[in-house]
């Protein structure tokens, strides 16, 4: 189903845009948590640490594809709301490649970084064999969980949503059910729920390809169709590489941020590893409403509707406001209960800790629910830089903060450096849309 977001209430059309992401987002952080539930009560405390020390290295790996699909389907919306269906396949044939050729790369560098990295960020030695034989089986799977995102990203900007949502539910319940017959049924340890993503991600990017290539006539690409044209990749580029870049210097403050929490022994890292999943589930919003405002200003940029584009903005803050209103709240009634969920009752000393920090980043969903939907409004207008430049207010900010505050109040400190990068990076945001410049950013500028 195509929807063309150029009309109709704003406020209306990115909430129902949203909502299927945002579901498809809570599904997939759900098999992330029974991943680390199974593992944390099925194979033990230091399992789940190892687990959550491949989480930045995991993630800096993740930003750069996701990045480089921030880049397509702002292209793809645009062209879209343009309506130069000749020019899209074009767009999707060269973004295909790109997808296809960026992931077997990353693919053989993560590979054979995983163990290095891993040392490089201090990670504890009791747990270091399990984290490289996690963050390397999980490299094994970036090309099918580049090309189902790739595939999704393509379909959330023609305005499609729901479709991606379907298949990632299958994939999710899928990945529960192998995670608990490898893990808890074969005794295969953190390389059974790695194993178990791996395949999940692969099965999502074959149902995700054939549904495109069956129902999307712009996606229906034959091999004569198959053509990198460097000038679309330009544009692509454009967008895609400072999102990569702004994705990556979150991923490098999360790897430093974890590397000063591996200082401080395999509890802390635990109970962070059980507080960081939890912590992930209350982004989503912020995530979803963060695309719905990207996709909505990349179709009305095309289409050179630019009041609409505002309309769209300070909808999108409204709603994503009142949901981390509603999470901040629950969050700081039943942190410790929510914990329970990843750590055996036994394991005070990490529940307390864990307690802890969610109790302080909870005061601060607010910030990054406005920080997702300012940061990807700007980058759908084709406003790629500053995004970037809050990428890197927000790793300078955290790695200052953490380490400063480390050196006084221990593990606390680290706590707060989050909270401060969300504050510094959302004021950036909030001053370029208010500057205006985001105007003369799109990508069809002639047309325009």
């Amino acid at each position: 189903m195509i929807k063309d977001m150029t009309t109709g209430n704003p406020t209306r059309t990115i909430f129902y845009f949203a909502m299927p992401m945002l579901l498809g987002n809570l599904f997939q952080q759900f098999y992330t948590m029974v991943d680390a539930m199974i593992v944390g009560k099925f194979v033990g405390v230091n399992a789940l640490a190892a687990v959550g020390a491949t989480n930045a290295l995991n993630f800096f790996f993740l930003s750069l594809v996701i990045g480089l699909m921030s880049g397509v389907s702002v292209v793809v919306a645009q062209y879209f709301g343009f309506q130069d269906f000749h020019k899209l396949k074009q767009v999707i044939a060269t973004a295909s490649i790109m997808i296809i050729s960026v992931s077997v790369v990353l693919t053989i560098i993560g590979i054979l970084l995983a163990k290095p990295l891993l040392l490089l960020m201090g990670t504890p030695t009791e747990i270091l064999s399990d984290s490289v034989l996690f963050l390397t089986t999980l490299f094994i799977g970036i090309l099918p969980m580049g090309l189902y995102n790739g595939v999704s990203a393509i379909l959330r900007a023609l305005g499609n949503s729901i479709t991606p949502l379907y298949f990632l539910i299958i994939s999710s319940l899928l990945n529960i059910a192998l995670s608990f017959l490898f893990v808890v049924g074969f005794g295969m340890g953190v390389a059974g729920a790695a194993w178990a993503t791996v395949i999940s991600q692969l099965v999502s990017a074959i149902l995700c390809i054939f549904y495109a290539y069956r129902k999307i006539p712009y996606m229906r690409l034959k091999r004569k169709d198959m053509h990198f044209d460097r000038a679309i990749f330009k544009e692509i580029f454009r967008i895609a590489f400072p999102s990569a870049l702004q994705g990556s210097f979150i991923s490098i403050g999360n790897m430093a941020i974890q590397g000063l929490i591996n200082s401080f022994g395999a509890t802390v890292v635990a109970a962070y590893t059980a507080a960081s999943r939890i912590d992930s589930l209350t982004y989503q919003p912020g995530i979803a409403f963060g695309a719905a405002s990207s996709m909505f200003a990349g179709q009305n940029m095309g289409a050179g509707k630019i009041d609409r584009v505002k309309q769209g903005f300070w909808s999108g803050i409204k709603v994503v406001t009142i949901v981390s209103l509603a999470i901040t709240v629950l969050v700081q009634i039943f942190a410790h209960q929510f914990l329970t969920l990843f750590l055996d009752s036994s394991a005070t000393e990490a529940l307390s800790i864990g307690t802890g920090y969610l109790k302080i980043v909870s005061l601060f969903y607010v910030v990054v629910g406005i920080l997702f939907v300012v940061r990807e409004t700007l980058r759908g207008t084709g406003d790629a830089i500053v995004p970037l430049w809050m990428g890197i207010f927000e790793l300078v900010s955290r790695l200052a903060i953490g380490f400063i505050l480390s050196q006084f109040l221990g593990y606390m400190g680290l706590w707060w450096a989050t909270p401060v990068a969300w504050v510094s990076a959302t004021m950036l945001g909030l001053w370029r849309y208010k500057s205006g410049r985001w105007m003369r950013k799109a990508v069809i500028k002639k047309e325009l």
